[in-house]
């Protein structure tokens, strides 16, 4: 596994911080977070002059948003996250910390941590601070259904041949868990279940809000192949089941990085060569 230097890794850290801030509705510390990890990403390098400008113009864009709320710059904001998320903006230079293959017939892989989808997330979360939150709870049977339909993604994963059983522990761990808590399953946590979810339940019903926001989480997942699309499909009714539970986006995070924990553990990962 590469080192990184210190001021990257506090940059991370602090970006972490500002993840965890804002998705407890705690706006100032969020941005304190953001914008001193992003002073100290420019220093370290890993954020270079055109992604700073970049990372500007979407912060700006994201506090304008509280002032003027108006539909066309909420699908200008929209795209312009989904293009940090999706590594589309220039100016970022994510760390690669460890490449290769995690069992003798798994895929290969690459561990990175990516700086600009942790930004997007910390960016929505930020937003969201003062977003109004669907009332009604399904409680906990809706999330003991949740957390089973996420067992039944690993059990058709591996009856399909998609993965297969490779217990193992990899070095390379505890790297994989900081990525895979903040800036995977925390950053999509807030995209589809907190972003998505919580948007079209305030304006239809909550089944319907639910299959929808499953549906874009499923084809986010189509560089995966189709099959890809309905397990991922699948996990995204079981996250957002855990998340119409007590509406706390938290436990679709935890729910979600557990489900990633169990699939790299256990399985092939990501899936079969």
């Amino acid at each position: 596994m590469l080192s990184l230097p210190t001021l990257t890794l506090a940059a991370f850290a602090l970006l972490a911080l500002g993840l965890v801030a804002s998705s407890l509705r705690q706006e100032a510390p969020g941005w304190i977070a953001l914008i001193t990890s992003a002073m100290l990403a420019l220093a370290s390098g890993l954020l270079q002059p055109v992604g700073a400008l970049a990372l500007l113009a979407v912060a700006s864009l994201t506090a304008a948003l509280r002032r003027y709320p108006r539909p066309e710059l909420y699908l200008v904001w929209i795209a312009a996250l989904l293009a940090l998320a999706l590594h589309a903006l220039p100016g970022f230079d994510n760390p690669l910390l460890w490449q290769g293959k995690a069992s003798l017939d798994s895929a290969p892989y690459r561990l990175f941590w990516s700086y600009d989808k942790g930004l997007a997330g910390l960016m929505l979360l930020l937003h969201l601070c003062r977003s109004p939150q669907p009332e009604r709870r399904l409680g906990w049977p809706a999330a003991a259904v949740g957390a089973l339909s996420l067992l039944l993604v690993l059990g058709v994963a591996a009856l399909t041949g998609i993965i297969g059983f490779a217990p193992k522990l990899t070095a390379w761990l505890p790297a994989w868990l900081l990525a895979n808590v903040f800036l995977v399953s925390l950053v999509e946590e807030a995209f589809f279940r907190a972003g998505a979810q919580r948007w079209l339940e305030l304006r239809t019903e909550p089944f319907a809000a639910l299959m929808a926001a499953s549906l874009l989480f499923g084809l986010a997942h189509l560089a995966g192949g189709w099959a890809w699309v309905g397990l991922a499909t699948l996990a995204g009714i079981g996250y957002g089941l855990i998340y119409a539970a007590r509406r706390q986006l938290w436990l679709a995070v935890l729910a979600h990085a557990g489900f990633n924990l169990l699939h790299l553990l256990f399985f092939t990962y990501p899936k079969l060569a």
